[in-house]
């Protein structure tokens, strides 16, 4: 893999892992702080604030890496009983650090939400909406020429609103992307921070998330 290109692979978002982060309820805020340039399309899994996410993602990156643009889709589970319910998030990011640097950092924004359970009845739905605003701070190694690993911070601050609930939280997460070959890579993070009740459509508490991603094109 082209050294550029390590921090990147597995950057689609964990959605979730991106995933498509925390704007998508129940998965964690993962912002890479390098992209790969062409598109990459994940599969995700998120989990914590009482519920679990399932969904799938993709990213464009622009081919000098310098703009990513990302969004993903999935179902959020409840443990209480309340069914599935559609998540949605999208994303844009910006890379600041050398093509060939060691040490990344970025900035991004991002917008999603989708239906919950309303605090009065688990048989009504109520809309939330989550928008986060954050830096991406990472550092990548190269393992050979055709795979790598990047280890990430991603402190970020973001306003949610559902019906009368709004209010800003102040949210963290950590992740780790591994390019297993020049197309495939693994992503794994965590966040934890500030929460926001359950009712009221999370965060609470520390989520965690897992992603598959596929590079597509030549590499």
């Amino acid at each position: 893999m082209r050294r550029a290109s390590i921090g990147g692979l597995a950057a689609a978002l964990i959605v979730s892992a991106t995933q498509v982060a925390a704007q998508m309820p129940g998965a964690p805020l993962l912002q890479n702080a390098w992209a790969s340039p062409g598109i990459v399309g994940a599969v995700n899994f998120g989990s914590g604030s009482g519920a679990s996410v399932y969904g799938l993602a993709a990213a464009w990156a622009s081919p000098t890496g310098r703009f990513q643009l990302s969004g993903g889709a999935g179902l959020r589970s409840g443990t209480a009983g309340t069914g599935s319910k559609s998540v949605y998030g999208v994303r844009a990011a910006i890379p600041f650090g050398g093509a060939s640097s060691d040490v990344g950092f970025g900035a991004f924004v991002g917008v999603g939400g989708g239906a919950r359970s309303s605090a009065s009845s688990a048989d009504s739905t109520a809309s939330t909406t989550f928008i986060p605003v954050g830096l991406a701070l990472g550092w990548r190694h190269a393992m050979g020429a055709a795979r790598g690993f990047s280890v990430y911070a991603t402190p970020s601050y973001f306003f949610a609103s559902g019906g009368s609930n709004n209010g800003g939280l102040v949210r963290a997460a950590l992740g780790v992307d591994v390019g297993i070959t020049k197309t495939l890579g693994a992503t794994a993070g965590v966040e934890f921070g500030q929460n926001r009740t359950r009712s009221q459509g999370g965060p609470s508490g520390t989520l965690f998330g897992l992603g598959i991603s596929y590079a597509g094109g030549r590499r």
